[in-house]
């Protein structure tokens, strides 16, 4: 999350949690954020939006992500190691080098035991990335603060 913003509060099913550094987002949760307006592309970027329904969820994955996201805040937001993976560079740029050519809709990656699906094409660039956890994990993003 951009620096100086923080979750206030976490509904889920019209309930009021009290997120931990441990808790993790469902789809469908809504978070109460506070920050300043010029954190507001990050943010949106790093809360994209659950799959719509009658896809496969599980094909495109458990959440899917803006393409534009940075990839250095995707991994603190999930907890990754970027090891020599160049953390400035944004999602969509990742894929589209770890594919190794023209991505289309449904190229998967694999990258820090977690499966990274292409989700959306527009204009020939990756505009949208599924992100799927193994079965049986606990989807969603750390909430560290």
């Amino acid at each position: 999350m951009p620096e100086g913003t923080r979750v206030a509060a976490l509904f889920r099913s019209r309930e009021l949690l009290h997120p931990s550094g441990s808790t993790t987002l469902d789809a469908g949760d809504i978070l109460c954020v506070l920050g300043h307006e010029h954190d507001l592309p990050a943010l949106g970027k790093l809360f994209s939006q659950a799959p719509k329904r009658g896809q496969d969820l599980r094909f495109f994955g458990d959440f899917i992500l803006e393409g534009e996201a940075r990839l250095a805040d995707v991994a603190a937001l999930y907890g990754l190691k970027l090891g020599e993976v160049d953390g400035t560079q944004n999602l969509a740029r990742f894929m589209t080098h770890e594919i190794g050519g023209a991505p289309v809709v449904g190229d998967q990656v694999e990258w820090n035991g977690l499966t990274w699906t292409v989700a959306q094409i527009e204009d020939h660039r990756v505009r949208k990335v599924g992100v799927r956890f193994p079965q049986g994990a606990k989807p969603g993003p750390m909430l560290g603060f």
